[in-house]
């Protein structure tokens, strides 16, 4: 066998082996705070914006 060939099937998974799609509770759990804090994240993000541009907005041009 050549170099390459062991390296391809050694990365491949066998026919027998059966991946774990479910999720632990503890998994389902982090999952659910991390997009709750992104999306938080992105709530905060879009008021600073506001805030930003509302303060160059509301100045009066003449002095």
């Amino acid at each position: 066998m050549k170099d390459g060939e062991i390296f391809i099937t050694t990365l491949l998974p066998s026919v027998n082996m059966t991946p774990n799609i479910s999720m632990s509770l503890e998994q389902k759990t982090t999952f659910a705070i991390v997009n709750l804090l992104f999306i938080f994240l992105g709530i905060l993000i879009v008021v600073c914006f506001q805030i930003l541009f509302n303060a160059y907005w509301s100045k009066p041009t003449s002095t």
